[in-house]
């Protein structure tokens, strides 16, 4: 069937059993197997011996507190590093609360990603004595020999790509899901949460930690379920067990930063914390103060004291919390703006960025702010179906962020192009940029030809939603149970269905800032009493093909509506086309 965007490929059956069995069935998980993958527990999570390297890395770790070492935790400025910084900071102050690690963010803008020769420099001439980095490291040769020759003790948490030519760096123990042959897609905050459990063990001695440990590993999980989430690793797997039940501890967190985030999101205590209430409310303020203002200050949001921890003041904590919180989501309104402006700056000059072989754009501008543009990169991928690079111009130099496609490795193209950058690192979607200006267009050129040539399945010729839905199925109960497979992401997308004959009961109407996206209603199946509220993000154009009594079909995502606490069926439209030729009397 063609709808008005797409062509679909539909179910071929209909299969029996509820909506959520449907869907399940699918999506190949097994009858006798549903049950457990619709409610995990905290055992389905591998043990860090499991992890390369991860028992290393916590072993050493344990003994570095114990003999009093000055320790730094070395992080990166996206919500996945803030968040795996403070699950180390957590575990290793609660067994020396009294010299804690301190955290070292480099500055976005002066310093740019990972570990750099100053400030491997700058941390010895404070004292420290070892270092742990998190979500960054495995590719920093120099700086390990810098570290070595100055004595330091260095340890490496990453998940990011390592070296083509499969050199690690000389430091004294590495963690990495993708070392020894492994092929683990955890986050950067999930390999430091499996270090941490590591480090909790060795501490004790015991596979059995004391409670407080216990507690922490519980609350922090949540931590490693927002990096999980906002560095859009894929969501099988462990990931999606992490995910799910990190994201179940959020509403109701005993970590006083991660709480008032959680409320300035608009999340209360009894709500369901999803993928999408994480990517939509809580990342994005944590990922605002790393690229407006100082990542840090992130870290001490996410790493204040629990509020169970005995001797702590959670009065104090909570109101420390919701001020930083408040900061951080001004900037997030700051952010907005910006990257609003970035948008429509840049879509304007699409064919410029194109190049000639037209499979890449990349575009630069001296009033785009490097720690914005990511986000910028993102929504032009989905218009224009090609990675899109973004850049600050700074002097000579232009500095900004990568996203990719499915199907195309934005970083194996800046490996194709390395002789033509200052620097690049990051991971197949995703990844930071530096080139010199007189190079700009070179790079533009190479990394469109590259993509053109490479893409095999970027951008996916046609939908198939994965049932046909019924009237039956019209219930909040329905919805609900659909929920339970989640959460839904990168290769496990939010389930959608194919809804036959779907009658508009009210005219479409536009709404937001930009009254840019679609709302109409519309009643499935002629004896339905019941309107649901059809939402259609960014397709405020297809308003004019919309009108009551029109007969449609629709491939659509069923969603619980939660707004003002009444919970109601509501779908989210991917695409939709008329039912028959002509349009019903009705709607003349």
């Amino acid at each position: 069937m063609k709808g008005w965007l797409k062509q679909w490929i539909l179910p071929s059956a209909r299969s029996s059993g509820s909506l959520m069995e449907r869907v399940a069935s699918a999506r190949g998980i097994a009858e006798n197997a549903l049950a457990k993958f619709s409610a995990p527990t905290m055992g389905d999570i591998a043990h860090p011996k499991e992890l390369p390297g991860a028992v290393a890395v916590g072993e050493r770790l344990a003994t570095a507190v114990r003999s009093g070492r000055k320790i730094a935790i070395f992080g990166d400025y996206d919500a996945d590093g803030m968040c795996a910084s403070a699950i180390l900071l957590h575990l290793m102050r609660a067994v020396r609360p009294d010299d804690p690690p301190i955290v070292y963010i480099p500055e976005r803008a002066t310093e740019g990603y990972g570990l750099s020769v100053p400030a491997i420099q700058h941390l010895a001439s404070m004292g420290i004595q070892t270092i742990v980095s998190v979500d960054c490291g495995v590719t920093a040769i120099e700086e390990a020999r810098e570290a070595r020759r100055l004595g330091l003790e260095l340890l490496v948490t990453d998940h990011h790509a390592m070296l083509p030519s499969g050199a690690l760096p000389d430091v004294d123990a590495i963690a990495h899901p993708a070392l020894d042959g492994g092929t683990g897609e955890l986050c950067g905050a999930a390999v430091a949460w499996k270090v941490g459990w590591a480090f909790s063990c060795a501490w004790c001695g015991s596979a059995r930690v004391p409670e407080i440990l216990r507690e922490l590993l519980k609350e922090t999980l949540a931590l490693a379920a927002i990096g999980t989430i906002a560095d859009v690793v894929p969501l099988r797997g462990e990931n999606r067990v992490i995910a799910r039940l990190g994201a179940e501890r959020i509403a109701d967190s005993a970590l006083p930063g991660l709480l008032a985030l959680a409320r300035d999101a608009g999340i209360g205590s009894k709500d369901r914390v999803d993928a999408e209430r994480i990517s939509f409310g809580i990342a994005p303020i944590v990922n605002a103060c790393g690229r407006l203002g100082r990542a840090v200050n992130a870290v001490t949001l996410l790493g204040l004291p629990s509020l169970a921890v005995a001797g702590s003041n959670p009065v104090e904590l909570m109101r420390t919390a919701g001020r930083l919180s408040a900061d951080f989501r001004q900037l997030n309104d700051v952010r907005k703006q910006i990257e609003r402006r970035i948008v429509d700056s840049a879509s304007l000059r699409t064919d410029e960025g194109l190049g000639e072989a037209r499979g890449a754009c990349v575009l630069a501008a001296p009033d785009w702010p490097r720690g914005v543009v990511g986000i910028a990169c993102s929504r032009l991928v989905e218009t224009l179906g090609v990675p899109v690079i973004l850049l600050e111009i700074d002097g000579e130099f232009a500095h900004g962020s990568a996203r990719s496609v499915e199907g195309y490795s934005v970083l194996d193209g800046l490996h194709s192009c390395s002789s033509l950058l200052e620097r690049f690192g990051g991971h197949a979607a995703a990844a930071g940029v530096a080139v010199r200006m007189d190079r700009l267009a070179a790079f533009r050129e190479a990394l469109s030809a590259h993509a053109s040539k490479n893409q095999h399945s970027a951008q996916a010729p046609s939908i198939r939603p994965d049932v046909e839905f019924f009237a039956q199925d019209l219930s909040v109960e329905s919805f609900e149970a659909l929920e339970r497979l989640g959460p839904f992401g990168r290769t496990f997308p939010a389930p959608s269905v194919f809804i036959r004959d779907a009658v508009v009961s009210r005219d479409a109407s536009t709404f937001g800032a930009k009254s840019d996206h679609l709302s109409f209603y519309a009643r499935i199946g002629d004896s339905s009493p019941t309107e649901v509220r059809c939402t259609w993000w960014r397709q405020a154009g297809q308003a004019s093909r919309i009108r009551r009594g029109d007969r449609l079909n629709l491939v659509a995502i069923p969603q619980v509506d939660r707004w003002k606490g009444t919970p109601r069926p509501a779908f989210t439209v991917i695409d939709a086309t008329m039912n028959v030729a002509e349009r019903s009397a009705t709607s003349r």
